[in-house]
């Protein structure tokens, strides 16, 4: 009798001693993910941030005429806050926006503005992606 006392008491402490042990490997497990997760999260937090100040847009030295043109239009397809996404006109006859895509610098744009500069003055490029998923780079005339 004494002895399957002894036994189950020794068991009964070797289980929970086992159940205290998993206790403990679960709860590291768990603080160890939250740590984790939160390392990941501020690690993307960062990248996403550095590429954020990245401007699309590089500017050039020192301006140049753009196409040798003294004055063209450009009807808007995409306001990008200050500054628009725009299609050059392709034929002056029949009303055609069909040419270089352009960004144009300026204030107050609105979709399918159509807007003509005088001895436009290439600046720079912009680089973007366009829904296909395609990288596009454009001059950026100044408007």
């Amino acid at each position: 009798m004494l002895l399957k006392c002894l036994k189950s008491l020794i068991y009964n402490s070797v289980a929970e001693l086992r159940m205290n042990k998993n206790n403990k490997s679960f709860f590291l497990g768990v603080v160890t993910g939250i740590v984790l997760t939160f390392v990941v999260l501020f690690v993307i937090g960062s990248v996403h941030q550095n590429s954020a100040d990245n401007d699309p847009i590089q500017y050039l030295e020192k301006p140049v005429s753009y196409e040798d043109k003294t004055e063209t239009s450009f009807k808007v397809f995409q306001v990008l806050g200050s500054a628009a996404l725009a299609s050059e006109i392709s034929n002056k006859e029949y009303k055609w926006y069909n040419g270089n895509t352009v960004v144009i610098l300026g204030e107050n744009f609105y979709s399918d503005q159509v807007v003509t500069v005088k001895n436009p003055q290439r600046v720079g490029t912009y680089s973007y992606t366009n829904k296909g998923g395609i990288p596009m780079t454009v001059p950026v005339i100044d408007g």
